[in-house]
């Protein structure tokens, strides 16, 4: 038979009490800090703004190219900008704007207004603007131009 020293029960005893211990005080999980928030809504917002602002030609080409097939002619000129929610929520996107040459030249995005009354009442305007930009002082719609289509992303 094996002879075992006293403290070697002793070790053994207190090794299996921290095992125990460690299985019920154990650390929380590790958490990484989440930069995906308010840096992602960031990004998504600016990428979307620059791919309607270099592609806007060729997607007002494709949008009219879509009409078209419906038997949908465009009378005027159309150009596509950025729109801009602002109220509820944010969402960015791109909207063709329609109408005579010289007022859509003028037109830089769209601003898109909701206003909500409780929950009985939910209204959207689109309202083509002179400006790109988010300053409330300097904004003017412009007159004689309809937005003939709308696509939009959520943030």
């Amino acid at each position: 038979m094996l002879k075992r020293k006293p403290y070697h029960c002793l070790v053994a005893l207190a090794c299996a009490l921290c095992f125990l211990v460690g299985l019920g005080a154990a650390p929380p999980p590790a958490a990484a800090l989440d930069l995906g928030g308010a840096l992602m809504t960031v990004l998504k917002i600016g990428g979307i703004a620059l791919v309607v602002k270099q592609f806007g030609p060729d997607i007002d080409h494709f949008i009219n190219g879509l009409l078209s097939q419906r038997g949908i002619e465009s009378e005027g000129m159309t150009k596509v900008v950025p729109v801009i929610r602002v109220g509820s929520g944010t969402a960015v996107g791109a909207v063709q704007v329609q109408g005579p040459e010289e007022q859509v030249q003028k037109v830089q995005a769209v601003a898109e207004i909701e206003l909500k009354i409780g929950s009985l009442l939910r209204a959207r305007g689109l309202v083509p603007v002179t400006t790109n930009r988010v300053e409330t002082d300097s904004i003017k719609g412009v007159g004689g131009v309809a937005v003939t289509a709308n696509i939009k992303f959520p943030v």
